[in-house]
């Protein structure tokens, strides 16, 4: 069977819209959650008369690295840093109160903050033909999803770890944990490691290999789940 498109996704879906409902917070997408697809299947059982309106933006002082945990499935996820004059394009959705709380449910290793637009600059991104050509306003503080864990980072530099394919993290991790578990095609690696994902983020842990994604650091910080 095709997979539904994007487009057939956004546009052709009555919970999408391109005008935020009344009372939605702006969340701005790190990983996974940028995917039309992923929200929909996210939010399937929210009981809700409110609609999901997503646009791409542009957002700065802010970049994505790897979460210092192993998800459920084995992989190692996506998180957001802060970075100075550095910038992403990804995908924000407004979404309502019931929304909110679905997605927060599906983000355990992950707390919802929210910073503001004079620490971490919003703008519109260039349409997709994805996404509705409606250009919403922008509000002065939008919530992201940052890892509980910390973010990977060199344990000798403080430097974070780029996103990248889990070819490399897993590499990264290899050398740096010198610990085979982390060697082999990623298929057979996320397999050993989603067995006991757990006990490998504690090893990553205690190896050293993280630090704070650095947002309780900032003055942007207006709360966190």
């Amino acid at each position: 069977m095709r997979q539904a498109a994007p487009h057939d996704v956004v546009l052709g879906d009555p919970a999408f819209s391109p005008v935020p409902s009344p009372g939605s917070r702006l969340v701005v997408a790190v990983g996974s959650n940028a995917a039309p697809q992923v929200l929909r299947r996210k939010l399937a059982q929210v009981h809700s008369s409110d609609t999901i309106c997503l646009q791409p933006v542009h957002v700065t002082n802010i970049t994505v690295g790897h979460s210092a945990h192993i998800a459920a499935r084995g992989y190692v996820p996506a998180a957001p840093i802060l970075a100075g004059q550095q910038s992403i394009t990804t995908i924000a959705a407004w979404l309502g109160p019931a929304h909110i709380e679905a997605l927060d449910a599906t983000e355990p290793n992950y707390h919802r903050q929210t910073v503001n637009t004079r620490d971490h600059p919003l703008i519109h991104d260039r349409p997709t033909p994805s996404l509705p050509a409606d250009r919403p306003p922008l509000t002065s503080e939008f919530d992201l999803y940052v890892s509980r864990h910390g973010v990977l980072a060199d344990p000798v530099t403080g430097d974070p770890v780029p996103f990248g394919s889990q070819a490399h993290v897993l590499a990264w991790l290899s050398r740096r944990l010198d610990d085979p578990t982390f060697a082999g095609p990623v298929s057979d690696v996320c397999s050993r490691l989603a067995a006991d994902p757990e006990a490998v983020t504690a090893r990553m842990r205690g190896a050293g290999v993280s630090r704070p994604g650095d947002f309780r650091a900032t003055p942007s910080i207006g709360h966190d789940r």
